[in-house]
């Protein structure tokens, strides 16, 4: 086979065309099935050859197992070293059987990042200008982003991409599918620069962009996720001591914990029917089980659903409004009020002592989980109460952050004319959802571009989602554990509060 292309310039577009003929020959006497058959088969041989010898020259595992029988091979025992092969081979297949995760982070991951890295220094160029990622100079030169270097995992790698002039960070993340498709990953999007590891001795004399993990102008870092750590359902584990800065709630898509903050903010849950919004609530509510006992966190909450999602936990809350009655929207409303002249009375309180709630059992830190946040700023019939609802609403999102009153809400819609004080929740959490648009309206402008497909999850993976933090403009991919009605219940009776708190069903405490 063999190709010749001719290269022309148009001065007057500006532009450069490539055209390229191909023509294929074969050898004189070989039929053309014949010969595609040779060819096919070498190609299949020499794959095979590259993919052994990457094999087993990359993992220091099987070279160093294979030596026994190369040894017994020079030595003139063919024999004994194909015994020594066998043995291996054995012995790998039975470590595959009875341990498949550590096989596979020993001997198939070298491997498949070797491949990996393969396949990015050969189709990166390529890539580029197929995806239109091309700038010209001023001497009608093809310029593309660079690859610098490649941060590999098990599960993901990172790339360190350096941009030319010309494109933005912006252009490249519009890209990112394609990049998906041809890397042969499940997901790629914008992550932010990697932390320096550094010596504590040495971390004081680094620059600050060094310690912070900024992003330097002209270079993004895009991470490719391979393989997935999040296909597994998570059971909930009650930790032993309770810090709100960071409450275990689940998993990251690179194997860490995923931690939310508590502390001086708000959350906001979206998410479809089904997606699993009551697993990142119980969640949350198992992680602090033992400050709810001990009388150092208040749970106060609202289920506009009859108390079918809250209920099953009553006893861990000091007060449950379930909305039951001819009186459903009263209570609401009548609930959202006490809690915004709670925050008004805490600020008063801290005002000129401290800045922010240090919980005591005189003073608790207050977690308000409203279910169906849209029953309160949208569907109230009566609009004099709506707006009530929400006057207290506001007050409440405004002043209860310093002196420890925390509200977790979730709803399904999160367009604007049903959460109006959307933007006074600094934590965002985007489950499965319907619509492409509904990802910037929880997570942020451009969400979706930097890799927050929420509205690709499967109806088969509830509790997975994307997460957006205070302060960053990072998704990151995560998984809440999952609690039975078996495990709230009994949850419940554990961790409940002292006799004087318990929960209320239909009004505020």
């Amino acid at each position: 086979m063999s190709a010749w292309g001719s290269l022309t310039l148009d001065r007057n577009a500006g532009w450069q065309e490539i055209e390229v003929t191909t023509h294929r020959s074969h050898p004189r006497g070989l039929g053309g099935w014949a010969w595609w058959a040779l060819a096919g088969l070498a190609r299949l041989v020499g794959w095979l050859v590259v993919l052994v010898g990457g094999f087993v020259g990359i993992n220091w595992l099987v070279s160093a197992s294979l030596v026994p029988a190369v040894w017994a091979y020079v030595a003139g025992l063919p024999w004994v070293a194909l015994m020594a092969v066998v043995l291996v081979a054995g012995g790998f297949g039975a470590w595959f059987w009875l341990a498949a995760d550590s096989f596979d982070a020993w001997v198939i991951s070298p491997l498949r990042r070797w491949w990996r890295r393969r396949r990015y220094h050969r189709r990166w160029a390529d890539l580029m200008v197929a995806g239109g990622l091309t700038v010209k100079t001023r001497r009608h030169k093809l310029v593309a982003p660079r690859l610098l270097f490649v941060r590999q995992g098990r599960f993901a790698d990172v790339l360190t991409v350096r941009l030319p002039g010309g494109i933005t960070a912006e252009r490249f993340a519009q890209r990112l599918p394609e990049l998906t498709e041809a890397m042969k990953a499940r997901e790629a999007r914008m992550v932010p620069a990697p932390r320096w590891r550094v010596p504590a001795w040495l971390a004081g004399k680094l620059p600050a962009e060094f310690r912070r993990g900024d992003r330097k102008p002209g270079t993004v870092f895009v991470r490719l996720a391979f393989g997935d750590p999040l296909v597994n359902v998570l059971g909930a584990a009650v930790p032993t001591e309770v810090d709100l800065s960071a409450v275990r709630i689940g998993r990251r898509d690179d194997g860490s914990d995923w931690c939310v903050n508590l502390r001086g903010t708000h959350t906001l849950l979206t998410g479809a029917t089904g997606a699993g919004k009551g697993s990142v609530l119980w969640s949350i509510i198992a992680g602090l089980g033992p400050a709810i006992r001990a009388g150092l966190v208040q749970l106060v909450g609202l289920d506009p659903k009859g108390g079918m999602e809250l209920g099953f936990g009553r006893e861990l809350f000091r007060t449950l409004v379930t909305m039951d009655g001819r009186d459903a929207e009263d209570q609401a409303v009548t609930f959202l009020e006490e809690l915004a002249d709670e925050a008004d009375r805490r600020a008063s309180m801290l005002a000129g002592y401290a800045r922010t709630l240090e919980p005591s059992t005189q003073l608790p830190f207050m977690l308000i989980v409203i279910d169906e946040l849209a029953s309160v700023t949208a569907f109230i019939a009566d609009s004099k109460k709506r707006q009530r609802a929400e006057a207290a609403l506001g007050r409440l999102l405004t002043k209860g952050r310093a002196p420890g009153m925390h509200v977790i809400g979730a709803l399904q819609d999160p367009r604007k004319e049903v959460v109006k004080w959307r933007d006074l929740f600094p934590t965002r959490i985007a489950l499965r959802l319907v619509e492409q648009a509904h990802v910037d309206m929880v997570l942020g402008d451009g969400a979706r571009e930097r890799g927050a497909r929420c509205d690709e999850i499967p109806e088969t993976a509830p509790g997975v989602g994307y997460v957006v933090e205070d302060g960053s403009r990072a998704v990151t991919r995560v998984r809440a554990a999952y609690l039975t009605d078996a495990d709230i219940r009994q949850l419940a009776q554990t961790y409940r509060p002292g006799p004087v708190l318990h929960a209320v069903e239909g009004g505020a405490a």
